[in-house]
């Protein structure tokens, strides 16, 4: 099911802004879109949320700019007003989204309060097109859980799923068993709220209310040794992936796993991060509207500034060494963080390719 026409190619699209050097702007949409990743073989797969019209929706982009239903409509078909429409079975509400290095799009979504079998991570095999993992987790989270990204170790049998409450979940992605980390640590809380344009992000809980949101962005350097981590507001900590992997059989590491947890850059307030292969870790900075990089060593700099990286979510990096950004547009509103277009999608050039365990 080909659903909607998406705005194409800049060389198809009239342009008469200026962007900043090295710029470029490579996709114009209709519909806000929070996240793109590419395969090996050039498939582009987008996730399209935080409208304020549409429910959220996983596509693919084909070669004459259409979009496409993925892995299929009925994946797509969620309908909590209807009684038949069954959660475990559909994207409830799509956040992070990702090809990892076995090859899979994996799919978080971070479910929906009370329904049980909304939370989960779904894994779709690129050769069939079909869901074939699925890892429910319900029984790990707790009652006021975000869950929003995710990461996978070296070997590619661990997932580290960031819960925007403040904590960690730890995947064994062979015996689907999960542990839930780092809830109690400084390294895992918002301590100020974020920053959009200037301004405090306005929360939900009334007129003079602000939004702080816990872990959230999660990384691995390319050699597998360490696992980046912050909350939304910023702040990035670095801690061992092999004290993180520990937690699933050594509930004492799992209870202290905090106190290994080391500052490691301050950086600003965040939409999304992602890594190249030489363990740079790009950071969008939601008040400034850039992207700042981070290198191995800590040191962060802004790479690029424009208005139009207007809330850069969940990045890429692709083979012949380009930033994929997409400008999610997420604004604070009468109806919260919502994205109301232009919806674009930026590349910009960088000096090294993908993480080989981060991207396919």
């Amino acid at each position: 099911m080909r659903v909607g026409l998406f705005i194409g190619l800049l060389g198809l699209v009239p342009s008469v802004t200026a962007y900043a050097a090295g710029l470029e702007l490579v996709y114009s949409l209709d519909r806000a879109t929070q996240g793109i990743s590419i395969s090996k073989n050039g498939r582009k797969f987008l996730s399209q949320r935080y409208s304020t019209s549409f429910p959220p929706q996983i596509v693919e982009l084909l070669s004459d700019n259409t979009t496409t239903l993925y892995p299929d409509a009925a994946w797509n078909s969620y309908n909590s007003s209807d009684p038949t429409s069954n959660p475990r079975k559909t994207f409830v509400s799509v956040d992070g989204a990702r090809i990892g290095p076995d090859g899979r799009y994996w799919v978080v979504d971070g479910g929906s309060t009370g329904v049980n079998g909304s939370t989960k991570l779904v894994g779709v095999n690129l050769t069939t097109n079909a869901v074939d993992k699925i890892y429910y987790l319900d029984n790990v989270k707790a009652s006021d859980s975000g869950v929003d990204d995710v990461r996978f170790s070296a070997s590619g049998k661990i997932g580290y799923l960031s819960d925007t409450a403040g904590a960690l979940i730890v995947l064994n992605l062979t015996s689907g068993h999960a542990v839930r980390v780092l809830a109690s640590s400084d390294s895992a809380t918002a301590w100020f709220p974020m920053m959009y344009n200037g301004t405090l992000v306005p929360g939900y809980g009334g007129a003079d209310s602000t939004l702080a949101v816990g872990l959230d962005q999660i990384e691995v350097s390319p050699d597998g040794t360490y696992l980046y981590y912050q909350p939304c507001n910023g702040g990035m900590y670095r801690i061992k992936t092999a004290y993180v992997d520990a937690t699933l059989t050594n509930a004492t590491m799992a209870e202290v796993l905090g106190d290994y947890a080391e500052p490691f850059s301050l950086t600003p307030s965040t939409g999304g991060t992602t890594i190249d292969g030489d363990g740079n870790v790009y950071v969008s900075d939601t008040n400034l509207l850039a992207i700042w990089k981070v290198t191995p060593e800590g040191r962060a700099t802004i790479l690029v500034q424009d208005d139009a990286l207007l809330w850069t979510d969940l990045m890429w990096v692709s083979a012949d060494k380009k930033l994929w950004l997409p400008a999610s547009q997420m604004r604070p509103g009468s109806d919260g963080l919502m994205a109301d277009g232009p919806n674009y999608i930026f590349t910009y050039p960088i000096d090294a390719g993908p993480s080989p365990i981060d991207h396919a």
